[in-house]
């Protein structure tokens, strides 16, 4: 071996007995901030991808129309999604509308306060109750009453909506100012 050879053999490795103890030193730091990070987790809020809805009752009372929805978790889309999201007390919004998402008539008015969050898995459902008022309770000239395809819901973080049809089986006021439905908080069923 020449001389120069060696020379850079022995620098090499000083210089590699210089960072393995700088790298050791680091690491447990850098392993605490991977173990906090694992230990903080969470679970994500329901949106309209986790949920599929339908309406499960309906009944009327005193030029009143109760529609109940059921809200029911879909599984996971991928084995490393959670299992369970977290559902809120209350809707963000909800409207009546035609199949493409144009709003018809006022947007519902939320009724009370609601309740307390709870996790939804799947398989687990939920309920809401929209009251829709009859529109021939109003002038028909004022109300304008026409014929919806379905609700439109939004929940609480997310950006979708979720679409569920009535069958056109609902009517009301295309005038915003009248007939506001009301929509209950959300409960696990």
């Amino acid at each position: 071996m020449t001389r120069a050879i060696r020379a850079r053999s022995v620098r090499a490795a000083a210089l590699g007995a210089l960072a393995l103890p700088a790298l050791l030193l680091a690491a447990p730091s850098a392993a605490a901030d991977t173990a906090a990070g694992a230990g903080a987790l969470s679970v994500r809020d329901c949106t309209a991808v986790d949920l599929e809805v339908a309406e499960t009752a309906r009944e009327g009372a005193a030029g009143t129309v109760y529609v109940e929805f059921e809200l029911t978790k879909r599984e996971p889309l991928s084995p490393w999604d959670d299992e369970a999201c977290v559902m809120y007390p209350a809707v963000a919004d909800m409207y009546w509308g035609d199949s493409e998402g144009n709003p018809i008539g006022a947007h519902a008015v939320r009724e009370g306060q609601g309740g307390d969050v709870f996790a939804l898995y799947p398989g687990d459902t939920a309920v809401v109750t929209v009251a829709r008022p009859n529109p021939d309770a109003y002038a028909p000239e004022d109300c304008r009453p026409t014929e919806v395809a379905g609700a439109h819901l939004f929940f609480q973080n997310d950006e979708g909506a979720e679409y569920a049809p009535t069958g056109g089986a609902d009517r009301v006021c295309a005038n915003p100012d009248l007939g506001a439905s009301t929509i209950s908080a959300v409960t696990p069923a």
